[in-house]
């Protein structure tokens, strides 16, 4: 069985370099950077700096006690995500600088339309699964299911829905399996798809 614990910001570089191997492929960031190369180097600091500003917030950011090979950030029912100013205290900046305008563009407006989606769909007291990964060559051990249900539990003590938003088929499958249901459909980008999924408390 896998258990969880919080993260730490010991933890901060082992939770980028997860997250950033988790993501490399994903249709989300290669909406912001198609080249895989420049994906591979940016994606680090990204999420180094997120992790940063996520635990200086107060996220719920989980990882497996054995190693950090997975990663789960909840957030709610106050705040989803971590603020402006946290960000801008973690060197976010700089991120943006490091990505090129091009790169910052794509990703600012991808950001700000699921953002708008979310704000549109979940008015009342909720926790957000924002970035979830892991590491692809720890995936099939149940890590996810268990850094997922961490969050479930306290969403059910709490009597709250859950929502996220993910990028592929395969995913929409494995939070289906979870008591999500899809709620939205929409797109980033060049007609990326973006599935908007909630599960309700007890599901």
């Amino acid at each position: 069985m896998i258990e969880v614990r919080p993260a730490t910001p010991a933890d901060t570089e082992a939770c980028a370099r997860v997250l950033a191997r988790a993501f490399h492929d994903d249709p989300g960031t290669i909406v912001f950077e198609p080249d895989p190369d420049r994906r591979r180097m940016i994606l680090p600091p990204f999420f180094r700096t997120w992790v940063t500003a996520a635990i200086a917030d107060g996220g719920d950011l989980v990882v497996p006690v054995e190693a950090v090979d997975g990663v789960a950030s909840w957030f709610g029912p106050e705040l989803h995500g971590p603020s402006e100013a946290a960000l801008t205290d973690a060197g976010f900046a700089d991120v943006i600088e490091a990505f090129g305008p091009h790169a910052s563009e794509r990703m600012m407006a991808m950001v700000g339309e699921i953002e708008a989606q979310h704000a549109s769909r979940m008015s009342e007291p909720h926790l957000r699964l924002e970035f979830f990964g892991v590491d692809p060559d720890a995936q099939g051990r149940g890590i996810g299911v268990a850094l997922a249900e961490h969050g479930h539990r306290r969403a059910d003590t709490l009597g709250l829905s859950c929502y996220l938003e993910t990028f592929t088929q395969r995913n929409v499958d494995f939070y289906e399996h979870r008591g999500y249901l899809v709620v939205a459909t929409y797109h980033v980008g060049d007609g990326v798809p973006v599935y908007a999924l909630r599960r309700e408390p007890g599901g």
